[in-house]
């Protein structure tokens, strides 16, 4: 099988030879007998890193194709924008060149978060940690356990590398692990696309209203909660105590809904007519890597669960589609 290489610099700043990734695809599982892509990652005597990587640090290794100088991927996680960097000829669905990536990014996300018809690229104003750094999980842990629980995350935290990562060895949405680590909690298998899309539906880069397929959408949602335990919410839970002394009560986030909410979970009926009868899940509200929008007044003055109020302002930003809350102002239309 002919082997491609591709000269990088790692942080280490020794010259490595890697094997282009193609999204999902490429390195990312599907592995032949005699494959030739356990060479792209890892060194059998000579790693850098663990497991016998060939970089010091995952998070390196993954930046080497999918970083804003990568050229092995042409999802560039860290500006958060679709490319055309690597020689494949990937199929159109999978998504439209110099376009938002539907996750945001983690450095600069290419957004119009104020919903002004036009897209514009600026920094993050909140994202996921990425390179094995800690921070608070809010609203990890079991009832009355406090804000959240402390974890260090990096992308193979929820990502497999390998792929097969769902039921029986089955394909994953985004190669995500059933139990990210160090959630501590159960196992959701995210299907898999049958035809991967990454970037956003909108030319103009409005993120919020997003389609997904509806099994991916609402399975993403327990997803979440393994680690954002008690934001897993069904239909009912605005008006209904869960007994926690600070999430006591929370928004709809997955589930079919009644009362209020509409059968297929969707917003309330006497919202926006635009977003009627669509599903909710943590991603109707939020995107998964980064997002550039900005808080102002009472919005970037919002406590911290934990009920610290620094950083405030844009900081307050929680990762949402849309400036301010104007994720509540689009659904319910006030």
């Amino acid at each position: 099988m002919k082997r491609r290489f591709l000269a990088v610099i790692a942080a280490i700043l020794l010259l490595m030879v890697i094997t282009p990734a193609h999204a999902d695809n490429g390195p990312h599982g599907g592995y032949a007998a005699a494959t030739d892509a356990c060479a792209g990652c890892h060194r059998a005597h000579t790693a850098q890193g663990e497991p016998l990587l060939m970089a010091g640090a995952a998070y390196d290794l993954c930046m080497t194709c999918h970083g804003a100088t990568g050229s092995g991927a042409d999802t560039n996680v860290v500006d958060g924008v679709y490319l055309q960097r690597d020689n494949q000829t990937e199929p159109s669905d999978e998504g439209v060149v110099n376009r938002g990536l539907k996750g945001g990014g983690f450095s600069y996300a290419r957004m119009d978060s104020s919903w002004t018809g036009t897209a514009t690229v600026a920094p993050v104003t909140s994202a996921h940690i990425w390179n094995d750094g800690a921070g608070v999980v809010w609203g990890g842990g079991a009832i009355g356990s406090g804000a959240g629980d402390s974890i260090n995350l990096s992308c193979i935290s929820c990502h497999d590398p390998h792929g097969n990562a769902g039921d029986n060895n089955g394909p994953t949405y985004r190669i995500l692990r059933s139990t990210p680590i160090g959630s501590g909690s159960g196992a959701t298998s995210v299907p898999d696309e049958n035809q991967k899309n990454y970037t956003i539906d909108d030319s103009s880069g409005k993120y919020f209203g997003q389609s997904y397929n509806s099994d991916i959408f609402s399975q993403l949602a327990y997803w979440c909660a393994e680690c954002h335990d008690r934001y897993l919410a069904p239909s009912g839970s605005g008006g209904s105590d869960s007994g926690d002394p600070i999430f006591a009560y929370r928004h709809i986030s997955v589930g079919s809904g009644c009362g209020c909410h509409n059968i297929h979970g969707g917003p309330p009926p006497t919202g926006n007519p635009e977003y009627a009868h669509k599903p909710v899940s943590c991603l109707t509200c939020h995107v998964a890597h980064g997002s550039s929008a900005v808080m102002t007044g009472n919005a970037g003055q919002a406590p911290w669960p934990d009920g610290a109020t620094s950083p405030s302002g844009d900081a307050r930003s929680a990762l949402l589609r849309v400036d301010n809350r104007g994720t509540c102002q689009l659904c319910h239309d006030k």
